[in-house]
């Protein structure tokens, strides 16, 4: 059995989150490829199985790539303002 923070549909809410932000910063395969690594890395598990409870971790496993990608004033912005995003999800 399924928990809900690991259902289908929540997981696609946070992940959309995050390629909607990323995206424009970093292309869609990068982006992908950043969200994959960072859950690896903070989970070592891949996003498909990442709650959206596990997201601020995420989060964090994404700061040193986005740092040197986009800086880091930049990512400071840009993960608040994924942060404030994924709150309207909760």
């Amino acid at each position: 059995m399924q928990t809900p923070s690991s259902s289908p549909s929540s997981a696609s809410g946070w992940h959309d989150v995050l390629m909607h932000h990323l995206e424009p910063l970093l292309g869609d395969f990068t982006a992908k490829m950043a969200i994959h690594t960072a859950a690896l890395r903070a989970l070592k598990r891949p996003p498909e199985q990442v709650g959206a409870q596990e997201v601020p971790q995420v989060l964090e496993g994404l700061k040193p790539m986005l740092n040197v990608f986009i800086g880091a004033l930049r990512t400071t912005n840009t993960l608040t303002e994924i942060s404030k995003a994924m709150e309207k999800l909760r």
